[in-house]
């Protein structure tokens, strides 16, 4: 809408003169709208991911000539080395297996220990992972585990994978008690007690819909 400064009116039509008084108008700029909204830059996630993966190189390379120039007796290069390549390993399962839960768990455990396991190789081997990181991280899996079968309201099938993973995250400890691998018991036991017990209330409240899912598989 036009504006005519002489006659202080306003003129709907587009105009060059002021039908009115004839002075010449101003032609007013309206912004032209459009009905798509603004997308911002797109930036590609897999040119992050090389980015950190080039940075991740740089990283070792850097450490190795450092170690070169300034030995030590702690091989440091080969811990950052295992770190990221873990890292790597662990951020590429997530990705794949985002939608399996019980597997992904399994896969963080597994890692996290042989990283637990070749830190305390390489300082000198005294223990440390199988009498504390291992059966520690088995026991927050297997509180993990149980808490998502409730809150997601597993299928029966599902049931039974956790119960055959938390019998297998009981065995581990189970034998660094017996060949006497641990100097200090509580953890492990600490371990097998929260396997059995949890083992014990998926096959004691659940055992209905276990029962009904081997009947299936086994065409009974």
């Amino acid at each position: 809408m036009q504006h005519c400064e002489h006659c202080h009116v306003k003129i709907i039509e587009t105009r060059d003169r002021c039908p009115l008084c004839g002075n010449a108008l101003e032609k007013e700029e309206v912004p032209l709208k459009t009905t798509f909204p603004v997308i911002p830059p797109y930036i590609k996630s897999q040119s992050k991911i090389k980015v950190l993966l080039f940075v991740s190189v740089v990283l070792v390379i850097l450490s190795f000539t450092l170690y070169a120039f300034y030995p030590t007796e702690l091989n440091w290069p080969l811990l950052v080395l295992f770190g990221l390549t873990s890292l790597w390993l662990d951020l590429a399962f997530l990705v794949r297996k985002r939608f399996r839960i019980p597997k992904k768990i399994v896969w963080q455990v597994f890692i996290l220990s042989l990283l637990a396991l070749f830190w305390d190789w390489n300082i000198g081997w005294r223990g440390w992972s199988i009498t504390y990181v291992i059966p520690f991280l088995q026991i927050l899996a297997l509180i993990l585990m149980y808490a998502i079968a409730l809150i997601m309201k597993l299928q029966s099938k599902d049931f039974i994978t956790y119960a055959f993973m938390s019998a297998l995250f009981g065995f581990t400890p189970l034998l660094f008690l017996i060949f006497d691998w641990v100097s200090v018991h509580y953890p492990s036991i600490l371990s097998i007690t929260t396997s059995s017990i949890i083992l014990s209330a998926i096959l004691i409240l659940q055992w209905d819909s276990i029962r009904s899912e081997f009947m299936k598989r086994l065409h009974m």
